[in-house]
């Protein structure tokens, strides 16, 4: 690894605490270092960070790390920046020791600098050695060609394709709104976007352990179909899947997913939801596949999840029972090196665009409207496609 800036320091903390109730840890002042190391190939290089708000305490034989701050980067290479995704570790072999950080939505040329804020709680076993408590390193850096460059030791890349993909679908939404009806209809957009922002339904899911998968007897689980819908353009649809459980306590869906495309699926995201005896849909988050698969055309797959999820209403507007879940292809990283996204107009049809949370994109596009008003979102649009036409640089 090259690059390495020199250790940020957490203020000082007078730490006294018992280990394990009988060995007393003595009170003393010490300081977090912080080190940013940049892996090479990476073409970003280290200016500052400053973790002055974090803090730290032992808890037995651990030290407990609060990490607030911002890491500043600067674009060293030649394509324009458009996520990146670090990885943060204090203690590789305890749990909890390692986080990371995704930030999408970026147009960072050469020469300009990344501003990453941090806020991530971390483990660390005690006693800390010599150097650097918390190493922060840019796993993966996503260019505006949709190359990328480094480790990808957590197996960020395809996210950060699949995000830039869809910030590049709601852009280009929004600028056929500037372009067909000009300020007015934008603004209007971004009205409809807030408004889908603050109403739309949310639930609590959780693992629910490794208990059995009723909440009644374990041996007379209730069995749901679970509709798959057929996106036009999707390469991988569901010829079943099915989902078991009782009450709030549901098993991941099983499927039997087959690619009816013409290139190899490299990893592919199914989007879960469930809907309540009301008829009101929400969104789950994506169903778990244990593990990325890798379909040539033509091909099956049959997925067996093993885990477990609390479904969790919200405690005020009506029926709590789980009535049918629904699934769908959320995103495929093809062979070829493309992503495939569900279309805004695939999203109003369905229904998704009133359940599903908006894309990254979308939600800063959004933000800066609501902040700044509708002719910052024109800027804002017309330069990214300016940029796009020139080829992203």
């Amino acid at each position: 690894m090259t690059d390495l800036l020199p250790s940020a320091r957490a203020p000082r903390w007078i730490c006294a605490a018992a280990l394990a109730g009988t060995i007393a840890l003595a009170a003393k002042a010490q300081e977090l270092d912080v080190a940013v190391s940049i892996p090479e190939g990476v073409p970003l290089r280290a200016m500052a960070s400053d973790f002055s708000a974090s803090d730290f305490e032992p808890r037995g034989g651990l030290l407990v790390i609060n990490l607030s701050g911002t890491v500043r980067l600067e674009n060293v290479g030649h394509e324009t920046i458009r996520a990146l995704a670090l990885r943060i570790e204090a203690g590789d072999r305890v749990f909890g020791g390692r986080a990371s950080v995704t930030l999408p939505s970026q147009h960072t040329p050469r020469g300009d600098g990344l501003t990453i804020p941090i806020n991530v709680r971390l483990l660390r076993p005690l006693p800390l050695p010599s150097g650097a408590a918390v190493v922060i390193e840019p796993d993966s850096v996503l260019f505006a060609s949709m190359t990328s460059a480094g480790p990808d030791r957590l197996g960020a890349a395809g996210r950060l394709r699949v995000l830039e993909a869809e910030a590049r679908r709601d852009r280009a939404f929004f600028l056929g709104k500037l372009e067909s009806g000009g300020l007015p209809e934008l603004a209007a957009a971004m009205q409809d976007s807030l408004h889908r922002q603050a109403a739309r339904p949310r639930l609590s899911v959780r693992l629910a352990g490794d208990g059995p998968a009723t909440a009644g007897p374990a041996n007379d689980p209730r069995r749901v179909e679970v509709a798959f819908l057929d996106i036009p353009g999707a390469a991988v649809i569901a010829d079943r899947a099915a989902a078991a459980g009782f009450e709030t306590v549901w098993s991941a869906p099983e499927f039997d997913l087959r690619n009816r495309g013409d290139h190899a699926v490299q990893h592919l995201d199914i989007g879960w939801l469930a809907e309540d005896a009301a008829g009101v849909v929400y969104s789950m988050g994506s169903a778990p596949l244990g593990g990325q698969h890798r379909m040539a055309p033509g091909t099956r797959l049959e997925t067996r999840p093993e885990s477990r999820f609390r479904i969790e209403f919200p405690p005020a507007g009506g029926a709590r029972e789980l009535r049918g879940m629904t699934a769908f292809l959320r995103s495929a990283g093809l062979e070829d090196g493309s992503v495939w996204v569900p279309s805004r107009e695939a999203l109003e049809k369905s229904g998704l665009a009133d359940s599903l949370p908006v894309s990254a994109e979308e939600h800063r596009l959004s933000h800066m409207y609501r902040h700044r008003g509708a002719r910052a979102v024109e800027a804002e649009l017309r330069k990214l496609a300016g940029v796009q036409e020139k080829g992203g640089r």
